[in-house]
């Protein structure tokens, strides 16, 4: 069971940076060098802190 929530959750982790990619594409000619920067550090932060959350919570030591 922990397994499958840990599956389902990282399914919705790259749905989400799907639906991030999908609707910033359209926008990325306009962005400079330090937005498309800052995007991908927010989302890497976002990512990490999802699974070390997710770690903690579900993978809990005996």
């Amino acid at each position: 069971m922990k397994l499958h929530r840990a599956i389902a959750l990282v399914v919705m982790m790259v749905m989400a940076v799907a639906v991030i990619v999908l609707l910033t594409a359209a926008g990325v000619s306009t962005f400079d060098n330090h937005s498309l920067i800052a995007l991908g550090v927010v989302v890497v932060a976002a990512a990490i802190s999802g699974v070390a959350f997710s770690w903690k919570r579900y993978f809990k030591r005996p």
